[in-house]
């Protein structure tokens, strides 16, 4: 093919040596000429030695001249003194083709100096610094070449020269190669070390920056539009808010991605990447044979089908930021101390921002503890108005609280009703220091005392906060349902402090003013009944507790009512009852009697006429009418308390006044057979003390209880008739102690006993720790402990108050008994053991004396 022949026969020629300058003639279509795989080597080399300033050194570059333009815009080549076009085309076409191993044998030979970035221009780059001239069209080939070279140079030094965290570090960028790598050329493998050294140099080189300034200029002018043009100016603001800035070659000059501009070394790039595709591709190649000046004469027809694919390049090149998560920008140093200055700030100000929101919308929180005035007096809030407390022992007393409209006039012999009227509230603040009278009762020695107006309450709390709510223990406490109330079951404030409960104690009506049921008081009530008035009033002290007693720092959902004697007797009832439901949570009965109402409210009513004919009234105005002691004087003495003792050879236990009555409305049917169906949502712990039946008037019987006068006791009481007093002595001793606890049993322990067997979320116990000067257990052994008033003696006694107060607690703060004790007879010593024999309860039962003779209260 002319001289392209001779070139490719000719020897290997030296570094130095000069190209050939004759135009080879143009290749023919589909034919691919030879390279010499020397000729790129030899531009690179003359080109570095070029740039130390060796002119001398290589003829050939004398014949190589360039100018520039008068207004420095456009870079030509003198092409009529020595080459054309078609030569550099060629001299790719056999760079292209030249084996790897001789170019690393040629690059052994050939050790060019440090080759600044941006410096690889091809063939102008051997007339470098003269002056230039345009060439017309081919100008344009070599141009694209030129800024090729620069576009490599130039995306290596991208990201080291990247404002960013790492700004200052002249280190290669190991996250380089992952991206896309631009395609192979016989110049990029030949001299890997060497752009691989201009990335770390490339500052350090002597290059002046003016150089690059014609270049960068020329393509403005030349009116060739970005390779990308709007379309990258839209896209790579939206694909990162972070601002993207390259370094022109010369190192000066910057250029701005949001701004819609690219570094113009990457076009050329790309170009000249293109450029070595198109001619591998065979069809391409074609193509551009087949086109007019493929000759060397039009260098359009090479340029055209890299334009087409340079889309496709830029974005395989690199892909766009927002493809990246967080973590791998940051790695890559896509993220700049701007980015996160911006970043802190807008989290800063959404804080900010949150916080005014808060403290703008969202109000002051109320106290935690309520203040105390005087290091002495609390105060806090009812529904009826604000109560001051008084501090005592550690804790605070709220006392006298009224909890129900006063239950006088016509409201006498009504059931209570809760205050919902402000005419029974009270102004400012109301001093609750001082105990109020109890209700009208009877006392054990005969004694009467009390008021009507007397429906108030006691609170004690070891303080009055808001954000921990304590457990509730209401005491219900009497000896029996005609007074001594509250008896021994009094709120200590000491345990209040100790155990962190809050006790409430309420007054409730006793005697005939609690339980009178007649025909007269139930035909003036709506709805018709009569009886059971105390209970109505417990039931208005527990809806009052779940309205107020958060104030006093209790916790409505955790109450447990705690009833002794006939308190218990009580508390049993209302239990079995459909008001008090969610009213309290549990139940601790102690020592309650076991015979319950059994007669329905019209039998009731006529048992009590006869108290018509005491008071000499005929109806429910004059009974209303009447002083308070003239209804107490009316009493009968049959309906009084009863001591307990043997049951005698008469007694006939349905001959006793019953004052709890089936009314219909508190009590509709009778607790056993409420309890036989019990769910299991209520929960009891029913016990006594194994000397509950212990009396003074009992013991002062006899100077001193001998075994003989013991054994006559029992021969003289229904146990003798039965024939059982051999058998009873055997097992109870002969002696006061072995007695009391016979009576005990037939009387409230075994009938309790049996009443807990039948309820399934119920716990019996039994305390046989005994104590005092006659060594037994009496009936206020449990609750004196429980309250704290129990005077140990012995490490045994000390021993039983811990171990019981123990159980109570636990049971009053979690709701149950400890596991181990659970579903057992319990016998409380000095400690709490599930040991309890029932061996003597199971004889009494066999011979149907229990529990047909257990206590009526």
């Amino acid at each position: 093919m002319g001289e392209t022949d001779d070139k490719d026969t000719a020897p290997p020629a030296a570094p130095t040596e000069k190209p050939t300058t004759e135009s080879p003639a143009a290749p023919e279509p589909h034919q691919e000429p030879e390279a010499d795989p020397k000729e790129t080597e030899k531009l690179l080399a003359t080109r570095e030695e070029k740039t130390d300033d060796k002119e001398t050194e290589k003829p050939a570059d004398e014949k190589k001249k360039s100018s520039e333009n008068v207004n420095g815009t456009e870079e030509i080549i003198n092409i009529p003194d020595e080459t054309s076009t078609e030569t550099v085309k060629v001299e790719d076409e056999k760079a292209k083709t030249e084996k790897p191993n001789k170019v690393q044998a040629e690059e052994r030979e050939v050790k060019p100096k440090k080759v600044p970035a941006g410096a690889f221009k091809l063939p102008g780059f051997f007339n470098k610094g003269k002056a230039k001239e345009a060439d017309g069209a081919d100008n344009e080939l070599l141009e694209k070449q030129e800024t090729d070279k620069d576009a490599k140079a130039a995306e290596a030094e991208e990201k080291p020269k990247r404002a960013g965290f790492f700004a200052n570090l002249r280190l290669r960028n190991p996250f380089a190669k992952k991206q896309a790598e631009p395609v192979p050329t016989e110049d990029n493998k030949a001299k890997p070390d060497e752009e691989e050294n201009d990335e770390v140099t490339a500052e350090a080189t002597d290059k002046k920056p003016e150089e690059e300034t014609p270049a960068e200029k020329k393509e403005e002018e030349a009116g060739q539009a970005p390779k990308k043009g709007l379309l990258d100016a839209l896209k790579v603001p939206l694909a990162s808010i972070i601002p993207k800035r390259f370094k022109s070659a010369t190192g000066e000059g910057e250029d701005d991605l949001e701004l819609g501009k690219r570094p113009k070394n990457r076009a050329g790039l790309a170009s000249m990447e293109t450029l070595d595709d198109s001619m591998k591709d065979t069809e391409t190649k074609d193509t551009v044979d087949n086109k007019p000046g493929a000759n060397g004469t039009d260098s359009e027809a090479l340029v055209k089908p890299e334009e087409k694919k340079d889309a496709e390049k830029e974005e395989a090149e690199e892909p766009a930021p927002s493809k990246y998560p967080c973590l791998e920008r940051i790695r890559n140093y896509r993220c700049t101390v701007d980015d996160i200055a911006i970043i802190t700030g807008i989290v800063v100000f959404l804080l900010l921002l949150a916080l005014i929101i808060a403290f703008t919308f969202i109000g002051k929180s109320e106290p935690v503890t309520a203040p105390v005035r005087d290091g002495k007096y609390i105060e806090t809030v009812t529904s009826c108005g604000k109560v001051e407390g008084i501090l005592e022992d550690g804790a605070f007393a709220f006392r006298g609280i009224p909890y129900a409209v006063p239950p006088v006039g016509p409201l006498r012999w009504k059931a209570a009703q809760p205050i919902d009227n402000i005419n029974y509230c009270w102004n400012e603040t109301l001093k609750a220091h001082n105990s109020t009278p109890v209700c009208w009762q009877f006392y054990a020695d005969g004694k009467v005392d009390g008021a009507e107006d007397c429906l108030t309450l006691d609170v004690i709390t070891p303080h009055v906060r808001y954000d921990n709510p304590l457990p509730v223990v209401v005491l219900i406490g009497a000896e029996s349902f005609t007074g001594d109330s509250p008896g021994k079951l009094r709120p200590s404030t000491r345990y209040a402090r100790a155990r962190d409960v809050i006790f409430v104690r309420p007054n409730f009506r006793l005697n005939v003013f609690g339980f009178l049921a007649l025909e007269q008081l139930t035909k003036s009530s709506h709805p018709p009944t009569s009886g059971n008035y105390g209970l109505s009033d417990i039931i208005a002290a527990l809806k009052w507790i779940q309205l107020n007693i958060a104030h006093f720092g209790g916790n409505p959902e955790s109450v447990t009512l705690f009833g002794h004697r006939a308190g218990g007797t009580m508390v049993a009832a209302l239990a079995s009852s459909n008001k008090t439901s969610k009213l309290f949570a549990r139940s601790w009965i102690s020592s309650a009697a076991s015979i319950y109402p059994g007669n329905p409210l019209p039998e009731s009513e006529k048992a009590n006429t006869a108290y018509l004919g005491r008071i000499k009234c005929e109806d429910a105005e004059c009974l209303r009418d009447k002083e308070d002691e003239d209804v107490l004087d009316a009493v009968p003495d049959t309906w009084r308390r009863i001591f307990p003792d043997l049951p005698s050879v008469e007694e006939n236990a349905t001959a006793n006044h019953e004052w709890l009555v089936l009314d219909g409305h508190i009590l509709q049917q009778h607790p056993a057979d409420v309890w036989s169906t019990e769910t299991g949502k209520l929960k009891y712990v029913i016990g006594s003390t194994a000397h509950e039946s212990h009396s003074e008037k009992l013991y002062m019987k006899y100077t001193e209880w001998t075994p003989e006068l013991v054994t006559k006791h029992v021969n003289e009481s229904k146990i003798g008739e039965l024939g059982l007093t051999e058998e009873a002595l055997k097992r109870y001793n002969a002696t006061y102690q072995g007695l009391v606890a016979m009576i005990s049993d037939i009387r409230t322990v075994c009938p309790l006993m049996t009443i807990s067997q039948k309820l399934l979320t119920s716990q019996f116990y039994v305390v046989t720790q005994t104590g005092g000067e006659l060594g037994i257990a009496n009936v206020d052994s449990d609750i004196q402990a429980i309250l704290g008033r129990y005077e140990p003696k012995t490490p045994e006694q000390r021993r039983y108050v811990s171990a019981i107060q123990q159980l109570f607690y636990h049971y009053v703060s979690h709701g149950e008994i400890k596991s181990e004790l659970r579903r057992k007879l319990l016998d409380i010593g000095q400690d709490a053991l599930p040991t309890y024999n029932s061996e003597n309860c199971d004889f009494w039962i066999k011979n149907d004396v229990v529990p047909r003779y257990a206590r009526l209260d």
